[in-house]
């Protein structure tokens, strides 16, 4: 389902952001900052496991880092590769499922990154300890996986149906959210509205999350090996989600 979603999605992704050169140049400082606050050097080999059309892995190629990318959606790698050209960006893309990173990736990372709520695509217990068990078999002695989620611990709280809608020039897109019964599952409708020569055109796509809080995150990496997590959330980081890193 994720994978059908993102490639739906990918040549109208951007259309999320309210300027996406802004948010490109803005979450590229915030990581930056993370990673060089935990030791990882420009020089050090760095992995995006869930890039979408390139938002983070674009931002740390252009700072310098040495990047590779990969996602499970195909059309969000072509994307990406075109985006990458445009900025005359050296990074290596593949496309390649969390589950089963190590087919597809032969080195290992410093540092592996996933941004932006990708982790709950998994919506089960042993998918997600199958994909942090990959990205732990991909990292070097003593690596970081750095990722971010939405704040779930507080959307529990209150289990809203929707998001605002996001109005931009000549676009709004907004979700709707349908909660499974008795369950931390949730239906996600994602619409994006274009207005064209005063028409409006609507797309809809479907996918599906579960809200993990953070303590039920942590139990999955400690199962999957990893010896300590740290959490900031926006006001420590400056990112917009939570962010976790965790340690190999």
């Amino acid at each position: 389902m994720a994978e059908q979603f993102y490639d739906e999605l990918a040549e109208e992704y951007h259309l999320i952001f309210e300027n996406w050169d802004r948010s490109i140049a803005r979450q590229g400082d915030v990581l930056d900052h993370l990673l060089s606050a935990e030791g990882i050097k420009k020089t050090s080999s760095l992995l995006d496991c869930s890039c979408g059309i390139g938002t983070q892995a674009l931002a740390l190629a252009k700072k310098g880092y040495k990047i590779t990318a990969s996602d499970i959606s195909g059309k969000s790698i072509l994307r990406a590769k075109r985006e990458a050209e445009l900025r005359q960006l050296n990074i290596q893309f593949f496309q390649a499922d969390m589950r089963a990173l190590s087919s597809v990736h032969s080195e290992s990372f410093q540092a592996i990154i996933s941004m932006d709520n990708a982790l709950p695509h998994l919506i089960t217990e042993k998918e997600c300890i199958k994909a942090l068990k990959e990205v732990y078999s991909i990292l070097s002695e003593k690596g970081i996986f750095l990722f971010s989620i939405r704040n779930y611990d507080e959307i529990h709280k209150e289990r809203p149906t929707s998001t605002l809608p996001a109005k931009r020039d000549h676009t709004i897109t907004f979700q709707l959210w349908d909660w499974h019964q008795n369950s931390e599952i949730y239906n996600l409708r994602h619409f994006t509205m274009i207005e064209k020569d005063g028409t409006w055109s609507v797309s809809e796509r479907l996918s599906q999350y579960k809200a993990y809080r953070r303590e039920e995150l942590n139990n999955f990496l400690h199962r999957a090996g990893f010896r300590k997590v740290k959490w900031l959330l926006p006001e420590e980081s400056g990112f917009y989600q939570p962010i976790a890193i965790a340690y190999k």
